[in-house]
């Protein structure tokens, strides 16, 4: 019915199990008929889903599927996702990926051909922040939260390797040192927080950049700037976005890299803006938004353009100058 790598795990573990597309595995996880642990309730699921046609072809390609098209694997996913919720099951997912795939198989020595090696990337641990909880959303909805969840993942991870490669990182046994990292995060948060007060009422997307010798490091996020019941502004966010927004900047402070924030959207104050400023050993230097776009990734440049058009391109302001209350 669907993925090979859907899998459950007994109520008792700590992590849920599971993988990609195989109708063979699918029929197993419910046979017809089989009522023995009906009084039970259903372990939870860990389901590993292609989220896109492209990624869905490259996995066909290489054998990791018996589904000849994107449209029945999708079919199958979506009743699979109806059967286990329908009997009380919790369902989380995590976008399963070719690249990445060979990538964990690679790091760990596992055969890439191994159903089981499916399963075990699927629920790697060091990837928990890519599950995603599913809350009976229509597919679509779904797996776009899993493809979004995956791009934070891979940023999360990378900055983690470079905090992990410093000297500062060698000298403590290969974390790096509590404390300034603290520290970092804490200059980071606030800097941010300047920005969005400063912003005023509005939406917004924000893109954060570092600039590292392999290229860009970037985050981004969708923003609302609302009015509160206490007349102050009201922040609203995906939490995850959120962290990983802070997670940057921590980074980006604890080894002093160079890099870029944009926010443009409709301020309603200012009507249609965009605010620049460069990241540098001073903090947030204001600078003229159209300059630091020409130091972002293209899939970066491409997601904010849609605030652009018609937006006024200025240095952001000084965040020295503004209070915080």
């Amino acid at each position: 019915m669907a993925a090979r790598h859907a899998r459950t795990r007994r109520p008792s573990t700590a992590r849920t199990a599971a993988p990609a597309p195989c109708r063979r595995g699918a029929r197993a996880v419910a046979r017809p008929g089989t009522r023995s642990h009906a009084a039970r309730p259903p372990a939870p699921t860990l389901l590993g889903v292609v989220t896109c046609r492209e990624d869905f072809e490259a996995l066909r390609r290489d054998g990791g599927t018996e589904y000849t098209g994107y449209t029945e694997y999708l079919a199958d996913i979506e009743e699979l996702l109806g059967r286990l919720t329908g009997s009380g099951g919790v369902v989380r997912g995590r976008a399963f990926h070719p690249g990445d795939l060979v990538d964990f198989c690679h790091r760990e020595g596992l055969s890439l051909a191994d159903p089981e090696s499916h399963t075990a990337y699927t629920a790697d641990p060091e990837a928990e922040d890519e599950w995603v909880l599913y809350e009976g959303e229509p597919l679509a909805e779904f797996t776009a939260r899993l493809a979004r969840a995956r791009e934070r993942g891979l940023v999360h991870r990378r900055l983690a390797r470079m905090l992990a490669e410093t000297a500062e990182a060698a000298a403590t046994g290969g974390e790096f040192p509590e404390e300034p990292l603290r520290a970092a995060y804490t200059e980071g948060a606030d800097a941010l927080r300047r920005v969005l007060v400063g912003a005023g009422q509005g939406r917004f997307r924000l893109v954060c950049s570092l600039r590292s010798p392999e290229g860009p490091v970037e985050a981004w996020a969708d923003l609302l700037l609302e009015s509160g019941d206490d007349g102050g502004s009201v922040l609203r966010i995906e939490e995850a976005d959120l962290d990983l927004l802070c997670s940057l900047l921590c980074t980006g402070f604890a080894l002093g890299m160079p890099g870029g924030v944009v926010l443009s959207g409709m301020c309603r104050t200012r009507g249609s803006v965009a605010w620049g400023w460069e990241l540098d050993d001073g903090g947030f230097v204001p600078r003229n938004a159209a300059d630091v776009l020409l130091d972002l990734s293209v899939p970066a440049v491409s997601w904010i353009a849609v605030c652009l058009p018609g937006a006024e391109s200025v240095p952001g302001f000084a965040l020295g100058e503004i209070s915080l209350g």
